[in-house]
C-alpha cells in the first residue's frame, strides 16, 4: 500500500507460498483502513468494490466491442497514480532476495520486507 501524494509505503502484507494479490488482500484486509479513503487497484481487483466502497479500478474492454472513450481516459488517468506504486515494487526488487526464491527462515520474511520498505522510504525522504 503506497500513499498516491508522498509515494511512501504505508503496508506490506506477505504470506507463505504463491498468493493471488486479491486473496492476501481479503484474507488481511487492512482494519485500520477507514472506508472513507479511496483504493485505487489494478485490475487484479476486480470485485474490491464489495469490500471497500470508495476503490477504483480499470475497466475492462466489452468482448467484441471497444471501450468509450470515457473509459479509456479514465484507465488512463488511473494508470498516471498506479505507477508510482510499480515503481516502489521495483524498488523493493532491487533487494535481491525479494526478486528471488527465500530461503532462509519464514518467519522473519514479513520483518525483512517491511525493513526493505521502510529503507526504500528513507531513501524517498532524503
Amino acid at each position: 500500500m503506497v500513499h498516491w501524494k508522498t509515494g511512501l509505503i504505508l503496508d506490506v502484507q506477505t504470506c507463505q507460498g504463491s498468493v493471488h494479490d486479491f486473496k492476501l488482500y481479503k484474507e488481511t484486509c487492512p482494519d485500520w483502513l477507514p472506508d472513507s479513503t479511496k483504493v485505487l487497484a489494478d485490475s487484479g481487483y476486480q470485485g474490491i468494490a464489495k469490500l471497500h466502497d470508495q476503490t477504483f479500478t480499470p475497466f475492462k474492454k466489452p468482448r467484441g466491442g471497444q471501450l468509450l472513450e470515457l473509459c479509456r481516459q479514465s484507465n488512463q488517468y488511473l494508470a498516471k497514480f498506479r505507477i508510482t506504486v510499480e515503481h516502489k515494487i521495483g524498488l523493493i526488487k532491487i533487494f535481491k532476495i525479494v526478486a528471488h526464491r527465500y530461503r532462509n527462515r519464514r518467519q522473519r520474511y514479513d520483518l525483512r520486507m517491511k525493513l526493505f520498505a521502510g529503507l526504500v522510504n528513507f531513501e524517498i525522504g532524503l
